[in-house]
């Protein structure tokens, strides 16, 4: 199917957009740190009943241990790791300016993606990452949404942690199309990531003590609610369309792709948290739009 990378990259942007308001939502009121628990957990579940059901087993005992070691390395890079800092700058800093600093996992991708995979953009690609990305970072340092500086930290800690966060994005990604390469189907590695970040966090808890708070926090049915939906959408449904995209496309391009999640989180936060757009915020949108119609067509 032609086009079926960038449009699985697409479905990301869209799935992770309105995850990230779920999950922004969510983590107000139960923490990052025990929202990233819960949700990668239940993501893990979602996705090993939908493998039992369409493969016969909920883990895939048909990857090689090279596929499972280099996954389980994604998974912690980019779930336990990234997802946890991902998260805390969303809290501290509101969904529009967490998703800015996470547009910036596109750069950490290509610049991985060089050394590890041999990928070498051509020059539309590297256009088309440039005005997705350009249009992305002007957009949202135009949108006038004030920061939440409060119990997560100051806003420069957001800012740390959203840095932190796209480099553990970056690094999962490309962890992940190395062990695609022998083709590994997108929902097995999904499972396997999924179900080590699990371990990985709950190790965490039992280190940090704070396992028995993270599942009082299930009490509360609007935080719990949010946290399932942003689940499906999120690391269940976004994540493994971001792998199916992996098998089509270099990992730079889909990163810039996906990377247009921010403006329409943008537009859903607008909605979601009355925050006001401007014709400025416009702009950088139709910029990054054009910057994806050009990764579709390089």
């Amino acid at each position: 199917m032609r086009f079926a990378g960038e449009l699985c990259a697409l479905g990301t942007a869209v799935c992770w957009s309105i995850s990230g308001n779920l999950f922004t939502a969510a983590g107000r009121r139960m923490g990052s740190v025990t929202l990233n628990r819960l949700r990668i957990t239940t993501a893990a579940v979602m996705l090993g009943m939908t493998l039992w059901i369409t493969r016969g087993a909920p883990w895939p005992g048909w990857a090689t241990k090279p596929q499972v070691l280099f996954l389980a390395a994604s998974g912690i890079v980019g779930f336990t790791f990234g997802d946890r800092f991902g998260f805390r700058s969303m809290v501290i800093l509101g969904a529009s300016r967490g998703a800015m600093l996470g547009s910036l996992a596109p750069v950490f991708t290509t610049l991985l993606g060089l050394p590890l995979l041999g990928e070498h953009p051509g020059p539309l690609a590297m256009l088309g990452t440039a005005l997705t990305v350009g249009g992305v970072m002007w957009t949202l340092s135009q949108f006038g949404a004030s920061a939440h500086d409060g119990t997560e930290g100051s806003v420069l800690v957001g800012v740390g942690c959203g840095v932190l966060g796209a480099m553990g994005q970056a690094g999962g990604y490309v962890l992940s199309k190395l062990a695609m390469r022998d083709g590994l189907d997108p929902l097995s590695a999904t499972v396997i990531r999924a179900v080590v970040a699990t371990a990985g966090v709950w190790v965490m808890a039992a280190f940090e003590g704070g396992g028995r708070a993270s599942l009082a926090a299930l009490r509360d049915r609007r935080a719990t609610l949010l946290m399932v939906g942003g689940s499906a959408l999120g690391p269940f449904l976004g994540v493994t369309l971001s792998l199916a995209a992996l098998q089509f496309v270099p990992a730079g391009v889909a990163a810039s792709i996906t990377a247009f999640y921010p403006v329409l989180t943008i537009l859903i936060a607008a909605r979601f948290w009355g925050e006001r757009i401007t014709w400025k915020v416009l702009a950088g949108a139709i910029i990054a739009a054009a910057g994806v119609v050009v990764l579709f067509l390089r």
